[in-house]
This record gives structure tokens, C-alpha cells and sequence, in this order.
């Protein structure tokens, strides 16, 4: 396979457990090109096929009108890996449930609130996540391990959805496939990306944003302050 002569240590990822939440556009391009490389996963979402999904989510067509989504992405790409398809809207609820052994997590959801309950669960839990997200003709990407969380550039912002303003299927092309580059060299190589990619098909522009852990933020600088504490506490114990 090619892949082996680019990535000499692909077999680890074999070892490793990847979780994508959506099986929208971007979750499409991810699973498709993680399953051709016989890369297993598990794929979240309890949405079905609509006629509007077509133009940009590449795994569907006519034929899979009113089915669930990652029960038709798990049928058409079985011969290629194993995946565990999950036909349900990942809430507070069943988070734990669902990425507690995650050795990634892939966020492909258009969905703010989703990617909140992400963010808090993987930063309280110490899993490595990839917010990816596509609208209108502009693209990001953001990797999040312990750098500024998702709160921290995004607070007090909901933004506006592709279903809302519409998306290009060339821009959720590109930032599906630049999810899996990331998410391959984190998980074979351990490389992460700490800049925000983003980019903008209008005027074909690529930029690389630095970004600042908010030390109020309630999410990753709450958790900080919690380890402090019991860190704190530990000490006197072994004290007296």
C-alpha cells in the first residue's frame, strides 16, 4: 500500500482508536479516505440522507434518500475497513459512553453545541481532538491538545452553518482531506499542528493563525485550576 512508504510507522495506527462526530460533507471525505487506507473508526450522527446533501456529501446518492448516514457510509466502505457506525446525536449523555478510549477524536459536525460537549469532554479527559469545520467558501482546521481550547477562540461566538448560508463541496474537499494529513501525523508520528489553518477559496488565501490559551477560560483554564487544587491537596496529605 502507499501509504506505508510515506508514513514508515503506519502500522501503529492500527493500535489506535479515532472517533468521528458527523456524517455530514467533511465526514464523508474523512471516513472515505481514513477507510481506503484499511484504517478502522468508529463514525456519529442520527442524521439521514436528503436530496440537498448530494451536491457535497460524496458517499451518498439517489438511491440512499431517507437512510441513516453512517449506516450507508459503513456499507459502502466495508471492503476496505472495520467501522462501527453509531446512529445517534452525541449529547452530554452518551459522550462517555461513546469516546471514553479515543485516541482521537474528529470533529466534522457543523454544529457549535456539539463541538462544545466535545471540547469540554476531551479537555477534561486529556483526548486530543481536530475541530474541522467548512461554510459558504472558507475552510478551518484546529487541532486541540494543550493548546487553546475550543472555548478560548470561540467564546460568545455561534457563527453561522453551512445549512444556513450554504458550503462549496470543493472547500469541504479540501479540509476533509487536510483533517486526515493531520490526524495521520499526530497518530503515527506524533506531530501536532498548534496554528489554526484556515482558508478561503474566494481569494484562494491560506493562512496560519497563532492562538492564546484564555487563562479565564471555563474550560481548559477551570480545568487547569482543578489539577492545581487536588495537585495542592495531594501535597498536604503526604505532608501530615
Amino acid at each position: 500500500m502507499t501509504i506505508k512508504k510515506i508514513f514508515k510507522d503506519f502500522e501503529k495506527i492500527k493500535d489506535k482508536t479515532i472517533i468521528i462526530i458527523g456524517a455530514g460533507g467533511l465526514g464523508c471525505v474523512v471516513a472515505d479516505l481514513l477507510s481506503r487506507m484499511n484504517i478502522d473508526f468508529t463514525i456519529v450522527d442520527d442524521d439521514i440522507v436528503d436530496d440537498n446533501n448530494l451536491e457535497r456529501q460524496i458517499l451518498f446518492n439517489e438511491n440512499d434518500l431517507l437512510k441513516k448516514k453512517v449506516f450507508v457510509i459503513k456499507e459502502k466502505l466495508r471492503e476496505f475497513s472495520n467501522i462501527d457506525a453509531i446512529g445517534k446525536r452525541l449529547d452530554e449523555k452518551n459522550i462517555k459512553t461513546i469516546i471514553n478510549d479515543a485516541d482521537l477524536v474528529i470533529d466534522c459536525t457543523d454544529n457549535v453545541q456539539a463541538r462544545i460537549i466535545i471540547n469540554g469532554y476531551c479537555i477534561k479527559n486529556n483526548i486530543p481532538w481536530i475541530y474541522s469545520g467548512a461554510v459558504s467558501n472558507i475552510g478551518t482546521i484546529y487541532f486541540i491538545k494543550d493548546n487553546a481550547c475550543y472555548e478560548c477562540i470561540n467564546k460568545d461566538k455561534d457563527g453561522e452553518t453551512s445549512c444556513e448560508i450554504g458550503v462549496m463541496n470543493s472547500i469541504v474537499a479540501i479540509i476533509g482531506a487536510w483533517t486526515v494529513n493531520i490526524a495521520l501525523q499526530y497518530l503515527i508520528e506524533g506531530k501536532t499542528e498548534e496554528d489554526m489553518i484556515r482558508i478561503n477559496l474566494k481569494n484562494n488565501e491560506l493562512m496560519k493563525i497563532k492562538t492564546k490559551k484564555d487563562p479565564k477560560c471555563k474550560v481548559c483554564g477551570e480545568i487547569k485550576k482543578e489539577k492545581k487544587r487536588k495537585s495542592s491537596q495531594n501535597c498536604f496529605s503526604m505532608n501530615h
